[in-house]
């Protein structure tokens, strides 16, 4: 962060002169003088981030209104003053009309003074706060849509912020067919509220910093006081602060710095946009961080078997969710395994093979002049291609071309003799079951595992493959979140939990303890006994 400067302003003007210089100019920064009686009043704002509408209507005919009611009655009474006070002393008259404008002067300086000081009963705006130059840096207030005001050396911000947000809308990345539809947003504020509507405790504790040398982020960290531990607030609160960098535009830039093993493919923070999610997790024992301007909430820890369940696993039957559970782990075996296993069969390992599916595979790989690794490198990167086009074209025409493009080129290449039917059909549903997981970093990492393994098992065929997962299996488990281990509940082995999360969901009446790994206050309420 950057360092207090010592600043002693004696003047409005001095103050003035210093914010024209130090915004060099800055054609969006606004100037305005309010005049009563011979006193200025600025007020100083960018119109890029406020509204000259909330300036105009609340804040300048407020202060304008208030500032002559009383200024009028102070120079009445003064007048009248004036006029049955006989001075003793043997003064001209211009001697004593000099020194009663100097008093009116003295007297009008304090009740604008008075009034500013008490701004918040005058205007119908939100925040009101007196900045201290000296410890407070003012381009902060007026950068974030807040106009000061400023009269001697009092300065004064007004929240007059202009909305340059969007509306609360549906999740864009973790589509819901149950349950809540309302996302976060790049409103820091909208966000934790979407948060508290459904956390109505006390306990829910929000902690605030700035993050960014000339970002100057906010950074909030939400967790439940008497359910996330101790020690797991403070890591993470010891790590925002040690965070030095210029700037942070979004969430990703605090996930990366934060993550213990930077190293991994794996995500190793949860981050959503949505906020049934984010009130699950807190309930759990974690601890979200909101990062202004961002639509996507982190929440720490993360165990991998979180990025294959789903929160609207709680929405549906939880004897239905066990089998969906089931076809998940699936998909996450054959998005990796399928392609290395095909080519280490049928390339080194063929008599693993029965002898009819062998004589199928020979029969449409005739022809094909390419050996079956370079086919499934192939095809694979074609995939690819085509997903991350998806993902850059608008939603208007996106999956159409995606769609056609692999109908064209999945055919076309058939037809050409480039690649054989079977490898089509086994880079599709690879693909496809990739698709199971909507977070990007998990799917990244899966399309880096598949290449990993791929490689090893075109070079030892089934032996590479189980090669290639012992070195997984060794990744997953010497990857932490927060300082928990990766793979709970598999490793360490923990059979409650592992029965609830892995293989089916608990019922939610029957869900009445919380993970030991994750905090100390275990009960969730109290077993009624049937």
């Amino acid at each position: 962060m950057e360092e207090n400067k010592t600043i002693n302003f004696k003047t409005s003007e001095e103050i003035i002169n210093y914010i024209k210089n130090s915004s060099f100019n800055s054609p969006d920064m606004i100037y305005k003088k309010i005049t009563i009686q011979n006193e200025i009043i600025y007020l100083i704002y960018n119109e890029s981030v406020s509204d000259e509408d909330i300036i105009s209507n609340f804040v300048i005919r407020s202060l304008k209104n208030s500032l002559s009611e009383k200024l009028i009655e102070n120079i009445d009474y003064n007048i009248e003053t004036l006029d049955q006070k006989k001075d003793e002393k043997k003064q001209t008259l211009k001697e004593k009309i000099d020194l009663k404008i100097k008093d009116l002067k003295n007297d009008n300086k304090k009740e604008i003074k008075k009034v500013i000081e008490n701004l918040e009963d005058i205007i119908s705006i939100g925040k009101v706060k007196q900045i201290d130059l000296s410890k407070e840096d003012i381009f902060y207030y007026i950068f974030s849509g807040f106009s000061c005001l400023i009269y001697d050396t009092l300065i004064y911000a007004l929240n007059t912020k202009a909305d340059l947000n969007r509306a609360i809308s549906e999740p864009t990345t973790e589509k819901n067919i149950k349950g809540p539809k309302d996302a976060f947003n790049e409103n820091y504020s909208k966000n934790i509220g979407l948060i508290r509507k459904r956390l109505k405790t006390e306990k829910l504790v929000l902690e605030e910093s700035k993050i960014g040398r000339r970002s100057k982020t906010k950074v909030g960290l939400m967790y439940i006081q008497d359910i996330a531990r101790p020690r797991l607030v403070k890591y993470i609160k010891d790590k925002l602060k040690k965070i030095d960098i210029d700037a942070i535009l979004d969430s990703n830039y605090i996930m990366e710095i934060l993550e213990d093993s930077n190293k991994t493919d794996f995500p190793t923070m949860i981050s959503t946009e949505r906020p049934d999610l984010t009130s699950n997790l807190l309930l759990q024992g974690r601890i979200a961080i909101i990062v202004e301007n961002s639509p996507f909430v982190l929440v720490m820890p993360a165990f991998i078997t979180d990025f294959i369940n789903n929160i609207e696993d709680y929405y549906q039957k939880d004897i239905n969710v066990s089998v969906t559970k089931f076809i998940r782990y699936i998909a996450f075996f054959i998005t990796i395994f399928t392609p290395a296993i095909y080519v280490a069969l049928t390339t080194f390992d063929q008599e693993s093979i029965p002898t009819e599916l062998l004589l199928s595979f020979a029969t449409q790989r005739e022809g094909v002049p390419f050996p079956a690794y370079f086919e499934a490198f192939l095809m694979i990167i074609s995939f690819e291609i085509l997903r991350e086009g998806d993902f850059r074209i608008p939603n208007i025409g996106g999956s159409t071309l995606s769609i056609v493009g692999a109908l064209i080129l999945g055919d076309a290449a058939v037809n050409a003799g480039i690649v054989s039917p079977i490898m089509i059909i086994v880079i599709a549903i690879t693909t496809i079951s990739g698709l199971m997981f909507n977070d990007l970093n998990m799917s990244n990492a899966l399309r880096t595992w598949r290449f990993i393994l791929l490689i090893f098992a075109s070079i030892a065929g089934l032996v590479g493959v189980a090669i290639g997962l012992v070195l997984l299996i060794i990744k997953l488990a010497s990857t932490t979140s927060a300082t928990k281990p990766y793979t709970y509940p598999i490793a360490p082995l923990n059979f409650d939990s592992l029965s609830k999360y892995l293989f089916k969901r608990e019922n939610i009446s029957k869900d009445y303890k919380r993970q030991k790994i994750l905090t100390d206050n275990l009960t969730k309420y109290t077993k009624v006994k049937e």
